[in-house]
C-alpha cells in the first residue's frame, strides 16, 4: 500500500513555490582568507568564514536570478553571492539533472575536530518536515524560512533559510545550539528559503589576482543528489564519478536503526522502504588512498607505512582505537513511518560516521554537543510546535547541511625587515646575527631570520641597510637605543672588506 501525507494548502503553496523572480543580486565581495581556522571557544562570525558555498533546495543561478538545476552559490557573508560550479552534465552514465542534495570538499577543515567534539558545527535544516496532529496521522509541516524557531531542549535556532550552530561540549559546555548566519547574510536577494548544502573554508573568488568578474572558484568536489536509488550512487566526485553507492549508505542507515519497514516513506518523494533513503547532510574526510576513492581496502607492501595523500605517515588506527580510513559524516532525508510509535523511521536529524575500513555495518552516531546526534535525541530534543495556523502535536526538525568552524582565523605574524631573529625589534641582536653571518648564504625564511624574507642568496648589503632604515622598529614596544658609532664604523668596515674581497 502506498501511503500519502496530507497537505494544507499553505503547505503546497510553499511546496511548489515558483522559480526566484528577477531582483537586483548583490555582487560577491571576497572574505580575506588570511590563515587556516583555529578551535577555541570563541565562534568565527559567517562574515570571516573564508570560501562559503552553499546549495538551494530548488536550485538556481544568482544571474536573474533563475532556476538552474545543480548550481551551487558562493556566499560573502554579507548578503552577496555569485554562481561557482553547476554539477550538470559531468556523471559518467547518470546525465538526468536532479537537484543538488548536499556537498562538501574531499578533505572537510576541522573534519578530526568535528568527531572530537572540539569545533562548533554549523548546520541547516529543512523547510518541510512531517507533523504528528494524532498518531498515525501526518501531515506536511512547513517550517518558517527565518527563525527563531524553538525546539524541546530550549534552544532556540534560526529557520529553514538561514544556518544554526552547535558549540563543540570539549571548549564550551554541552547542548548549546542557537542561531549562527541569518537569511539576509546567506543570499540579501533573493532571500533564500532553504539551505540544502553547506561547505566552508574554501578558496575565495577571484583570487590570485583574477580579473573582476572572472569565475568564481569554490572547492565543492563531493557532492549528492535529491534521490539516490535511481543511479544507484548517494555521493558524487566532482569530475562525475561514483565516490560512495547507494547500497553503502543503506546498509550503514539499518545497521543503526534496524531493517526499514515498507511502511517508511520519504513524504517529498513518495519512495518507499529502502527507496526513501537519501543521503541528505555531508561532511568528508578522505586521507588514504586516493581522493576519489572511498578506499574499503587498504594494502601496502611489506612493512611500508601507509601514507596519506599528501605522503605523510599514519595510523590506521587512532589511540582510542578507533579505525583511521576516509571517513563521512552524514544524515538522511526524513522518513516517516506512520505504523511506527513515535511516527519516524528516521526524524532526518540523526548524523551518522561512516569509516570507509570500519565498512557501513560498524557506523556509529556523531558524538557532539556533549550528546550522541542519534534516533533518540532527535525525537526528544529537536522536536518543534506547529507553525503559522497548523497546532501539530510534534514535528521534528530534518537536518540539510552541516560543517565545521572555529573560534577564528590564524592571522599570520607580521616581521619588520631586518627583525632577523624575529623577537619583534630591529636591535642590537639582530647586528650581532648579521655580523655572524656576514658573507654566508641567506638561510631560507623563517629558518634563523624571523619572518624577514631576504632580498639575495648572501649576508651583505641589502641585509645592512633593511637592520639601518629599520633600526627600532618592529611590533615590540619596548625602546631600543640608537646605534652607537663604533657600531656603525664596525659595519662601515665590514662592508669595505666586502667591497675589497670582491
Amino acid at each position: 500500500m502506498r501511503h500519502t501525507l496530507r497537505f494544507t494548502a499553505l503547505a503546497l503553496a510553499g511546496l511548489f513555490a515558483a522559480s526566484p523572480a528577477a531582483l537586483a543580486v548583490i555582487p560577491y565581495s571576497p572574505v580575506s582568507p588570511i590563515g587556516p581556522p583555529i578551535i577555541g571557544p570563541g565562534l568565527s562570525p559567517p562574515d570571516a568564514v573564508y570560501g562559503k558555498e552553499y546549495s538551494h533546495d530548488r536550485d538556481f543561478s544568482v544571474a536573474g536570478p533563475v532556476a538552474d538545476a545543480q548550481q551551487v552559490i558562493a556566499w560573502d557573508g554579507a548578503g552577496g553571492t555569485a554562481d561557482t560550479v553547476d554539477f550538470t552534465g559531468t556523471r559518467e552514465g547518470w546525465e538526468e539533472d536532479q537537484q543538488i542534495d548536499a556537498i562538501a570538499n574531499a578533505r572537510d577543515a576541522l573534519f578530526s575536530e568535528t568527531l572530537r567534539d572540539a569545533s562548533h558545527l554549523i548546520f541547516s535544516h529543512d523547510d518541510f518536515v512531517a507533523g504528528y496532529i494524532s498518531p498515525g496521522v501526518p501531515v506536511a509541516q512547513p517550517i518558517p524560512s527565518g527563525g527563531p524557531i524553538g525546539l524541546a531542549n530550549g534552544n532556540v535556532i534560526n529557520g529553514a533559510g538561514e544556518v544554526s550552530v552547535e558549540l563543540g561540549a570539549a571548549v564550551t559546555g554541552p547542548n548549546l545550539q542557537f542561531g549562527w548566519a541569518s537569511q539576509p547574510e546567506v543570499n540579501a536577494m533573493p532571500l533564500p528559503v532553504d539551505v540544502d548544502g553547506l561547505e566552508v573554508w574554501g578558496p575565495e573568488p577571484r583570487e590570485n589576482n583574477q580579473e573582476p568578474g572572472a569565475p568564481v572558484v569554490g572547492d565543492v568536489n563531493k557532492y549528492s543528489l535529491d534521490v539516490d536509488w535511481p543511479s544507484g550512487v548517494s555521493v558524487w566526485n566532482g569530475a562525475g564519478s561514483a565516490y560512495i553507492g547507494w547500497p553503502t549508505i543503506v546498509t550503514a542507515v539499518e545497521s543503526l536503526l534496524g531493517p526499514i519497514p515498507g511502511s517508511a516513506f520519504d513524504f517529498r518523494e513518495g519512495n518507499q522502504g529502502r527507496q526513501a533513503i537519501n543521503l541528505d547532510a555531508l561532511m568528508v574526510n578522505d586521507t588514504v588512498g586516493r581522493p576519489d576513492v572511498f578506499d574499503q581496502d587498504i594494502t601496502f607492501p611489506g612493512d611500508e607505512p601507509v601514507r596519506d595523500q599528501n605522503g605523510e605517515p599514519i595510523d590506521l588506527i587512532d589511540p582510542n582505537g578507533e579505525f583511521g580510513g576516509d571517513q563521512i559524516v552524514f544524515s538522511i532525508r526524513q522518513i516517516v513511518d506512520p505504523e511506527d510509535p513515535d511516527g519516524y523511521y528516521a526524524t532526518g536529524s540523526e548524523l551518522i560516521v561512516l569509516d570507509s575500513l570500519a565498512g557501513p555495518s560498524g557506523a556509529v552516531w556523531l558524538e557532539h554537543g556533549g550528546h550522541e546526534w542519534s534516533h533518540d535525541y532527535s525525537l526528544s530534543e529537536l522536536s518543534i510546535a506547529g507553525f503559522q495556523g497548523q497546532e501539530v502535536e510534534y514535528a521534528v526538525i530534518d537536518i540539510n547541511g552541516i560543517e565545521a568552524i572555529g573560534e577564528k582565523v590564524e592571522e599570520p605574524p607580521t616581521f619588520c625587515p631586518g627583525d632577523f631573529n624575529g623577537d619583534g625589534r630591529v636591535d642590537n641582536d639582530d647586528l650581532n646575527l648579521l655580523l655572524s653571518n656576514w658573507g654566508a648564504a641567506v638561510p631560507p625564511a623563517p629558518a634563523g631570520w624571523g619572518g624577514f624574507a631576504p632580498t639575495g642568496p648572501l649576508v651583505d648589503n641589502d641585509e645592512l641597510n633593511s637592520l639601518l632604515n629599520n633600526w627600532g622598529k618592529g611590533t615590540s614596544t619596548a625602546p631600543v637605543p640608537e646605534p652607537s658609532t663604533m657600531v656603525l664604523a664596525t659595519l662601515a668596515g665590514v662592508t669595505l672588506l666586502r667591497r675589497r674581497a670582491a
